[in-house]
């Protein structure tokens, strides 16, 4: 009589088996966890975002269904900014959270500056915050690279100015170039060149992009946000006692 098999439970994460004191080890499985948590949880968060915003859209005139959504909204970013905390922390690198403006500073136009000759002033308001919310930080950080690239990679700028400004109920982020402009440019709808992309991450921050050539050369782009997306509780860390 054949003796029936136990079957494996199904593993959601193939995490390898390491032996105590195998640092190396204990590395590779925060990169798995963490390579998991982004494609798994991250992705789809985001996903959900942008579905509720679509669904608040199409029901606009129904305060009761906005007003649930925007409550949904709140919950599901507070999960996404624990997450982007976790995340940072397994892969063991510090966040850009907590140094925003600095990033943006010695990492990003620093390296921008050495690796294309383009000069980058950036200008910061006293009112803007020292620290952001994890996924509010990602997406307007990506915003000012793929901006930055554009002036350099498509509008042959010299020199872009990169403004942090402070409204009463708003973020700003302002780019603008010396470069060529974009002769095709439908400023109601743009698109190309990652604008598609810049758009997409202003929405899911519930903000909006706006482009337009300048007169004497150029484009300039506006990011802007509500400043509601700030409220935002850090995730306390548990005592190990």
């Amino acid at each position: 009589m054949a003796v029936a098999q136990a079957k494996e439970p199904m593993l959601i994460v193939d995490l390898p088996i390491v032996a105590a004191g195998n640092d190396g080890g204990a590395a590779a499985i925060k990169r798995e966890l963490a390579r998991e948590l982004h494609d798994q949880v991250a992705q789809h968060l985001t996903s959900v975002l942008v579905q509720m915003q679509c669904v608040r859209h199409d029901h606009h005139r129904s305060s009761d269904v906005v007003d649930q959504l925007a409550d949904l909204e709140v919950s599901v970013r507070e999960v996404l900014n624990n997450v982007r905390e976790i995340l940072s922390d397994l892969r063991g690198q510090p966040g850009i959270a907590d140094r925003f403006v600095d990033a943006v500073r010695s990492d990003l136009i620093s390296r921008f500056q050495t690796r294309t000759g383009v000069k980058v002033v950036l200008s910061v308001a006293r009112a803007w915050p020292k620290s952001l919310p994890p996924d509010t930080a990602i997406h307007l950080y990506r915003i000012i690279q793929e901006a930055l690239t554009n002036a350099h990679k498509h509008g042959g700028a010299q020199t872009v100015h990169v403004a942090l400004r402070a409204q009463p109920h708003r973020f700003v982020v302002n780019i603008r170039d010396d470069g060529r402009g974009i002769a095709w440019l439908d400023e109601a709808e743009p698109v190309g060149f990652g604008l598609l992309g810049m758009r997409e991450r202003a929405a899911l921050l519930r903000g909006a992009i706006t482009i337009h050539n300048r007169p004497l050369g150029g484009i300039s782009l506006t990011a802007s946000f509500p400043k509601e997306l700030m409220r935002w509780q850090r995730r306390r860390v548990l005592s190990a006692s």
